[in-house]
């Protein structure tokens, strides 16, 4: 399913950077969340039921419960940004990030097991070529460009989403992250190649789906063993490309001129105001649930699922 583990935060962080506003990116979500799965599943009238309903409960709880925690994560970088000591700060904002979107993942994991239970036939048939063809798109970005223009194309990235949040840069700034693009090493032909082998592997899964307990141990185990698809030369792209973003974001909040400085907090504030404002406006109760499609097939005597 392409409903990920990070789609959620995915919504809220392109927002940001694309200057979009986040109460609507955010209540939009249900809309996105349908769109992107159907690119893999056209879902019958009983699947299409359960994954609203179950959306709908994964957002409430998301708004509820995760949203201000996103805002106090700005607050504190506010904070810091203004006393000037956001390294150790920014890093700790980005370790409960990474944490926040595992949880996302833990939370949406029984609706993701039951749809994917639910498959039929006809559905699974077509899952491969349907992944092959997503897999092509996410690629083609990339794909085609020499070093230098993906290089290019990666500092045309970093100067938007630093104007974003700080405003115009300087021209040293700009000649700093000019020289820091020649860095970045290319990863997306690398991403998707590992997006492949896992994909491949859940096929075969799927394939089993009928013996229900065994799918979920499979599945499972994918999910806590996907870095062991990465290959040695993704993981250490990744990995590189990951520090130089860390380090290029530190220089340039080092660098930043008191009026970049003074637009950033700013604008870190006025988007924790926003998550706030979201959870304020969530419905009173929790919305119900969309039941299950399988598992309460393989009910326990008691009545228990299995």
């Amino acid at each position: 399913m392409k409903l990920s583990r990070t789609a959620l935060l995915i919504v809220v962080l392109a927002s940001l950077l694309a200057g979009c506003s986040i109460k609507a990116a955010y209540n939009n979500f249900d809309r996105f969340a349908r769109w992107q799965v159907s690119d893999y599943v056209d879902f019958d009238d009983r699947q299409s039921a359960y994954f609203d309903a179950e959306i709908a409960r994964l957002l409430y709880w998301h708004r509820t419960s995760e949203l201000p925690r996103y805002a106090t994560w700005l607050e504190s970088l506010a904070r810091a940004t203004e006393e000037e000591r956001i390294e150790g700060t920014l890093d700790e904002v980005v370790r409960e990030a990474i944490a926040a979107a595992e949880l996302i993942e833990q939370k949406a994991m029984p609706m993701t097991v039951e749809l994917m239970l639910s498959l039929t036939d006809a559905q699974l048939a077509e899952l491969p070529e349907k992944m092959a063809r997503d897999n092509q798109e996410f690629m083609e970005e990339e794909a085609e460009l020499e070093l230098s223009e993906a290089q290019a194309q990666w500092l045309e990235n970093m100067e938007d989403a630093t104007k974003r949040f700080m405003g115009r840069l300087t021209q040293a700034q700009r000649e700093y992250l000019k020289t820091q693009s020649l860095r970045y090493q290319p990863e997306q032909k690398l991403w998707v190649e590992y997006r492949a082998r896992w994909q491949s592997e859940l096929i075969k899964a799927l394939a089993g789906r009928r013996d229900v307990e065994g799918f979920v141990r499979t599945y499972e185990q994918l999910i806590a063993t996907r870095e062991s698809f990465y290959g040695a030369e993704f993981a250490e792209v990744s990995k590189a490309n990951e520090k130089l973003r860390r380090n290029v974001t530190l220089g340039l909040l080092t660098q930043a001129t008191d009026e970049q400085r003074l637009r950033l907090v700013e604008t870190m504030r006025d988007f924790a105001k926003d998550f706030r404002e979201l959870k304020a406006e969530a419905e009173p109760a929790a919305p119900g649930s969309g039941g299950c499609l399988v598992r309460c097939k393989t009910a326990t005597p008691s009545g228990d699922s299995a």
